[in-house]
């Protein structure tokens, strides 16, 4: 073995890496440890040969490399070394991103990460913040570069001819390393990120993966399954979106959506037994419809926005607005009220851009998007994400004051989302000493009640609904109600008129999805259209999920995790009880599926008669 240069330099590399692959896997468990309540040394085991297959596959030009019949000389040596740390350091910073980024998705990056990061010029402007901010980490990448540059794979002392005979074997013993290694083992098929906790039994796949094998396998992967349950004419007894609501004439009354950035329903007074945050939006809940039981759709922003404004979840590998189906046609709040007369328009005081938003809202038909350039004086920007939400609601008043009537419009808040920054009069006057989530989400609710304050004496005001609610929720949890799976999609919702007709509390299942079809209701909008939710009035309850490649469906009977065709249900939030599983249920979800999957693929996410 040892005249086989090529080989024991390739094989050296390969343990080196698998090593590192493992601490990065150490550090992703204790960062992330309240996600894996219930790990098991044998998933750390199991992970290996996802990190060989990985390593198998970043390092096949390393293997091309020593394989060419050459001398090995310090030119050539200087080559191979370049190749190997250009290919592999990139995946090392990747791998380690997610340490902290899985706390935000609760699934390792995949492909769609880098159409996201391209999507405005937010994370050329953000990475030196977050550089800082999660230093522990940035330390421990640092610490994995200097490690396998401080190594020396080649012996100064020897010095390596070509040999014909050394290449050929190399290239022998080195390929079927690589097709084993890459396949992840000698059974028939691939393994793939499905296949993670298949050994171990686990559920916790995150760990068991690593991010450049996801990133690998979801590069040619299908972002949307194909279901062919049912008939179509069964299914749309089952379940068809396209919905009505009334003969009756629209009332014209203003519409505002707030979507608060990371709100978590623990920090306001949705939780009895802990401090709330939010003083102000507790003190409009005594006066409004309150929804206990709502969900989000996703975990991202770029997620929460179809979902509410169009009603289009993701149940997908990626979020809509990034998919290949981006360019499909669909219904939204927006497009439905432009033709009723209405102005519509998009309050963000994110950089035109931000999270491609601002393309979106251009194809959901809103008239105007106003942001940050609009906005136009510089010295309320956070240096991070946009204009602090203060001052750029007072902006957003001073707009809609002069907006033609009626109006529909969407305002998107930002200081409370990651890195957390405010402003220095404002840490000043309340005396801050440390800056967190908790500190952004009283700043977000004192700059909501500074707005709602505002625009109480405008003659629009007592003929507008309000709807409060949340894109996603915070990334770490204090609570055990919330620190769970389920729990990260517990949202506030909440539906404000200022005559107090609609108050009091909602029990019933309620999902982002369902805000545009209850606004519509709440218009007496008299036209069919699409959409995936169904109002606040409609019996049967339901919300849908869909994480990595399991979806969660949360009913009156409990809530079903479905993965490929396995079906369990599950009557606690931390999903550790058992019960069993409502058929009627399952036969939903299967037509949510079908239903999905045929008109994202049919281009058919609009009503035409």
């Amino acid at each position: 073995m040892k005249k086989l240069f090529e080989l024991n330099i390739y094989f050296k590399k390969i343990f080196v890496l698998l090593f590192l692959y493992s601490l990065s896997r150490l550090f992703f468990l204790i960062n992330n440890i309240s996600s894996f309540k219930n790990f098991q040394l044998i998933e750390f085991l199991e992970g290996v040969r996802f990190d060989i297959s990985s390593i198998a596959y970043i390092n096949i030009p390393l293997l091309l490399l020593l394989i060419i019949p050459v001398e090995k000389k310090i030119f050539y040596k200087k080559i191979v070394s370049s190749v190997f740390y250009c290919t592999n350091i990139p995946f090392i910073i990747l791998n380690n991103i997610d340490i902290e980024y899985f706390k935000f998705t609760q699934k390792r990056i995949t492909y769609d990460f880098f159409e996201f990061i391209q999507l405005g010029n937010d994370f050329m402007n953000l990475a030196p913040l977050f550089l800082m901010d999660y230093w522990h980490i940035t330390l421990f990448t640092i610490f994995q570069i200097w490690f396998i540059f401080k190594i020396n794979f080649f012996s100064k002392k020897n010095k390596y001819k070509f040999s014909l005979y050394n290449s050929a074997i190399t290239l022998f013993l080195g390929s079927i390393f690589f097709i084993v290694a890459a396949r992840g083992g000698l059974q028939y098929k691939p393994i793939k990120p499905i296949n993670a906790g298949e050994i171990s039994k686990s559920d916790n796949s995150a760990l068991i993966l690593n991010t450049p094998f996801c990133i690998f396998h979801s590069l040619n992967s299908k972002s949307l399954s194909q279901f062919s349950y049912y008939d179509n004419e069964y299914l749309n007894d089952i379940y068809k979106p396209i919905i009505l609501n009334s003969n009756q004439g629209i009332n014209n009354q203003n519409i505002v959506i707030l979507i608060m950035e990371s709100f978590s329903k623990e920090f306001m007074s949705f939780n009895t037994n802990a401090i709330s945050y939010t003083p102000f939006i507790d003190s409009l809940m005594k006066h409004s419809l309150v929804f206990n039981n709502a969900f989000s759709n996703g975990l991202k922003s770029i997620e929460a926005l179809p979902a509410i404004t169009a009603s289009i979840p993701t149940l997908m590998n990626n979020p809509f607005i990034t998919s290949e189906f981006a360019q499909n046609k669909f219904m939204s709040i927006a497009s439905l009220l432009n033709a009723e007369g209405y102005s519509t328009s998009f309050f963000h005081g994110g950089i035109k851009g931000t999270m491609g938003f601002n393309s979106y809202c251009i194809k959901a038909g809103y008239k105007s998007y106003i942001g940050m350039e609009e906005y136009n004086n510089k010295k309320d920007f956070d240096n991070s994400w946009g204009i602090y939400d203060e001052p750029f609601l007072k902006f957003t008043a001073s707009k809609l004051k002069n907006t033609k009537k009626p109006f529909f419009t969407t305002i998107f808040t930002l200081s409370s989302h990651p890195p957390y920054t405010l402003p220095i009069e404002y840490i000043k006057n309340k005396k801050i000493d440390k800056l967190n989530i908790q500190e952004t989400i009283k700043y977000t609710d004192y700059s909501l009640s500074k707005f709602f304050n505002r625009i109480k004496n405008e003659n629009w005001f007592e003929n507008t609904i309000f709807i409060i609610t949340s894109d996603h929720t915070t990334p770490v949890s204090y609570d055990s109600k919330y620190n769970n799976l389920i729990g990260r999609y517990s949202i506030p919702l909440i539906i404000y008129k200022p005559d107090n007709s609609l108050k009091g509390e909602n029990n019933n299942i309620i999902q982002q999805i369902d805000i545009m079809p209850t606004v519509l209701e709440l218009l007496n909008y008299n036209k069919t259209y699409f959409a995936f939710g169904k109002s606040y009035s409609e019996k049967n309850k339901w919300a849908i999920m869909k994480l990595e490649d399991i979806y969660y469906f949360i009913t009156d009977h409990g809530i079903i995790k479905n993965k490929e065709e396995e079906y369990i249900t599950f009557s606690d939030w931390d999903l550790s009880k058992k019960i069993s599983t409502n058929h009627n249920d399952v036969k939903l979800l299967k037509a949510i599926k079908q239903v999905y999957s045929n008109r994202m693929n049919d281009n058919n996410l609009i009503y035409e008669n």
